[in-house]
């Protein structure tokens, strides 16, 4: 049952960024909150820690949530008139409880933690691309692009890391495009930037401001101030020491528009997701943007006193789809088809789609830019032969959205569990009664790994697509959880033959590929960071299934509560690889091709001394922005 205290924090009229938006005398929005919510403290940990494993325990089968808890946990979100389904409820339900230790645990203030919104377009794609037909940009920095462009007010950007290249490229140009319409309209643009790059002053202050000089350096190499006259420009560089990264990503355009992605600004040989959202859930993100800045905004945001998403009017200002909608008309997405696939795992496919047995032909016409294949490997599919990264979700009404993040947490430690994205990551599985997918460069946290097993145990299908070899050097370092294949043969160790079936681990493959390719490599790898539970409740965003993001790293993920946008983003990922029909290892954990030849070019890295080594060169190669995160 959600208790008296958080049902009320849940109830409450005011929010971080209703505060500082009406208080004439709010100098920050980490002032206010500071002011609205008092951290009760370590004492509540273990009582809450005891609430959720209970929720969470497989240990009774009668165990499960009442009909009073869920009509409880469907009073606590801003869901609109249609009530969220049971699963979601449940779900939300347990991600809840972590209130109770601290209400902006989430980064997020409680009354807009549940919202509701609408999908209109998910991008699947790879970001560097490099084809004489299109464009030589990744497709979502384009929809970057695109959308920036449109603001007229303000924009926020967040992201893990910013690296000088295509990526940043981009967004330079979507800031210098913004500021030349802004000099045109008379009216300038307000733009916020945050990122993490690890700095000694946030021993001190973990929210530094970062100046004219250092961000027209080398490093990071944007724009003086003079050359975008049409801006209002700050930047915010956001750290806690020592592990709490800022490992989020995501874009807030006017109120009216957020981005949610799983790439940082960063060239890097990686197939990425990025969702689209409006509606009222655009708020909630509003109110993560506030939070996360923390420190006083000069010059302020001028929609900080609104109009803001909630109080969109649909019967004048109706949601677009497809078609219809400007930023998606403009490049020509690929809808859903009449039947989406049942299962993300099933390796059956219209023989009309193009693969890399097909598509040979093409070998001397693509390549991933600086990322040339192997001899006897193939090139990616380009769009006139059937890869369209764009994909406009078929026209639906506003779902339940919840955001299930996580706060950074710098000290050493595996303890920091207790957050809105563990929670629901654990509720997810544990309430699966058919299926759970999950997609992630890392699968390696204990809570995660040992929860998949008791799914399979329960007869659940457990469907995990990860990118093998992937950061083997950092995830093979003491209290990190292993490298991928250490984990995924130990886990068929583990699991009872009789249970085996029910477990089906994947190697990303991509979509030129007959076969994975080892992350090390740096040639074809996977970065998406997707949960799908019963087809029904998605949870995508920032956080990998990984040490780092499970215990440390300030995360944010939406829960979208929707059949229709979960069966489209199947389809969308079987569009975009091939990892279904490639991919999947045999049930000890090993993968092997046709002729019984297991993968060729493993790092060979594991847990032990000489992990150690390669562990601590990973590390080091991951603050300079050149390793994976």
């Amino acid at each position: 049952m959600v208790s008296q205290r958080v049902f009320d924090l849940t109830q409450g009229k005011e929010t971080v960024s209703s505060v500082f938006a009406s208080d004439p005398n709010a100098k920050s929005p980490g002032e206010v909150a500071g002011r609205l919510h008092k951290t009760e403290g370590p004492g509540l940990v273990g009582t809450v820690k005891d609430i959720v494993m209970g929720c969470l325990s497989n240990k009774d089968p009668t165990n499960d949530h009442s009909q009073e808890d869920l009509d409880r946990a469907a009073q606590c979100g801003q869901f609109g008139p249609k009530r969220p389904s049971d699963l979601f409820l449940k779900i939300y339900h347990d991600a809840l409880q972590t209130l109770e230790i601290d209400p902006l645990i989430g980064v997020v203030s409680p009354p807009l933690m549940g919202s509701r919104g609408v999908v209109p377009l998910s991008i699947f794609s790879p970001l560097l691309t490099s084809v004489e037909s299109l464009s030589s940009h990744p497709d979502i920095m384009q929809h970057y692009y695109d959308t920036i462009v449109t603001a007229q007010h303000e924009a926020f950007i967040a992201t893990n890391y910013w690296q000088v290249g295509n990526c940043a490229s981009k967004l330079v140009a979507a800031l210098r495009e913004l500021s030349r319409r802004s000099v045109e309209r008379g009216a300038k643009v307000v733009v916020k930037l945050m990122y993490d790059r690890g700095a000694v002053g946030q021993l001190k202050e973990n929210h530094l401001l970062v100046t004219e000089a250092e961000w027209t350096a080398e490093q990071i190499k944007l724009p003086p101030k003079s050359e975008l006259p049409g801006l209002d420009f700050e930047i915010v560089n956001y750290h806690r020491p020592v592990f709490g990264t800022f490992h989020a990503k995501y874009v807030v355009i006017d109120r009216r528009i957020a981005l949610i992605n799983s790439n940082n600004i960063q060239d890097m040989p990686n197939l990425e997701m990025m969702v689209h959202l409006e509606g009222p859930i655009v708020d909630s993100f509003y109110d993560v943007a506030l939070l996360s800045w923390d420190r006083a905004f000069n010059p302020p945001l001028p929609l900080l006193k609104g109009p803001n998403a909630v109080n969109r009017d649909l019967q004048t200002d109706p949601y677009k789809f497809g078609p219809d909608h400007a930023l998606i008309a403009c490049k020509e997405p690929e809808g859903p088809p009449a039947t989406p696939p049942q299962d993300i795992a099933e390796p059956q496919q219209d023989p009309t789609r193009p693969t890399a047995e097909k598509n040979v032909s093409l070998a001397e016409r693509v390549q991933w830019q600086h990322h040339p294949l192997t001899d006897g490997s193939k090139p990616l599919i380009p769009k006139e032969a059937g890869y369209n990264p764009y994909f406009a979700h078929s026209s639906h009404e506003e779902c339940a959205i919840a955001l299930v993040n996580r706060r950074p947490y710098g000290p050493p430690g595996h303890n920091d569990w207790l957050t809105p994205q563990d929670v629901a990551w654990l509720a997810g599985v544990k309430h699966a009664k058919k299926r759970v997918f999950v997609q992630t460069p890392d699968f390696n946290a204990k809570p995660i790994v040992e929860a998949v097993l008791d799914a399979a145990r329960r007869g659940v299908e457990c469907v995990l697509y990860i990118c093998v070899g992937y950061n083997d050097a950092g995830e093979a370092l003491p209290f990190q959880g292993g490298t991928n294949e250490e984990v995924v043969k130990n886990m068929y160790t583990t699991l009872e033959e009789k249970y085996k079936h029910n477990l089906r681990v994947h190697w990303y493959t991509a979509i030129d590929q007959e076969r994975p390719i080892n992350a090390s490599l740096k040639k074809r790898n996977c970065h998406i960071k997707l949960m799908i539970i019963d087809d029904a409740v998605g949870i995508q965003g920032n956080g990998n299934q990984d040490v780092q993001s499970w215990y440390h790293s300030q995360e944010v993920n939406i829960m979208v509560d929707s059949p229709l946008v979960c069966k489209e983003w199947v389809e969308g990922l079987r569009r975009s690889q091939n990892t279904h029909l490639y991919g999947e290892v045999q049930k000890d954990g090993v993968w092997r091709d046709k002729d019984g030849t297991p993968l060729q070019d493993s790092t060979g890295i594991k847990s032990g001394p000489m992990g150690l080594i390669k562990g601590i060169q990973g590390t080091i190669a991951r603050v300079r922005g050149t390793g994976g995160f």
